[in-house]
């Protein structure tokens, strides 16, 4: 996988926004409005995990359970069909496998793990949902309260350097090996650009005083008023 622009890459910098500024849109959500962050539908949400890591991956789906141990998803009303299915076929009584996008997920082992209501999240590069336990520390689906931030805004590249400099440029090479090459382009392009600014301000400074010298020289000769000495006595 290579690095892109718009898009949380290994090395970047992510700006985060509080929660409660931020109305979440799932995947659906989005697919059905076109909403769109870091190149894919719904929001990336900052989530906590066992052990105090942070996982930053996409809300999927938020799923309200119900007490009769099934769950709804109001925002499968109006997905396109052909993109999920269920053992029970009804957005608002769902319960046994779960199939969305061409994953698939267990809503009875959700229900042991989690009988609680969430979101149902997936990291963009993985091929499976976190739940139940897929990552490390992650037990059940994500509620509100879980969630530490949303991602708001990415800055590439920057913590590219904080890796190099601790070593961890062969993580950068297998993760996004066109980082260090792009950082060396923008380093370069960054210099030329300071050069020809820098470049543009002295040309600009001695045309100036290109112009005020010959206006100088363009100038006419000043008079000078002589006084005579009259003889008439």
């Amino acid at each position: 996988m290579e690095s892109q622009i718009g898009v949380i890459d290994t090395g970047d910098m992510i700006i985060l926004k509080d929660k409660s500024k931020v109305n979440i849109q799932t995947y659906v959500d989005g697919y059905k409005t076109g909403y769109k962050k870091f190149g894919d539908f719904g929001d990336v949400i900052i989530y906590e995990r066992s052990g105090n890591i942070p996982v930053i991956h996409r809300a999927m789906l938020w799923l309200e359970y119900n007490s009769n141990e099934t769950w709804s998803a109001p925002s499968l009303e109006g997905y396109p069909e052909e993109l999920w299915s269920c053992t029970s076929g009804d957005h608002n009584n769902l319960y046994g496998i779960l199939m969305l996008n061409g994953q698939e997920i267990n809503l009875d082992n959700i229900t042991r793990t989690s009988p609680y209501s969430g979101y149902l999240t997936k990291g963009d590069n993985n091929v499976s949902f976190d739940q139940p336990s897929n990552i490390p520390g992650v037990y059940g689906l994500i509620s509100y309260d879980k969630i530490q931030s949303v991602a708001w805004f990415e800055v590439p590249w920057v913590g590219a350097f904080k890796m190099m400099l601790e070593g961890k440029s062969n993580t950068l090479s297998y993760w996004v090996p066109n980082t260090i090459p792009n950082i060396s382009a923008a380093v370069i392009l960054l210099v030329f650009m300071l050069v020809g600014i820098g470049f543009l301000f002295d040309y600009r400074y001695y045309e100036n005083i290109r112009e005020e010298l010959a206006e100088e020289m363009d100038a006419p000769a000043p008079l000078f008023l002589v006084e005579t000495e009259d003889r008439s006595e």
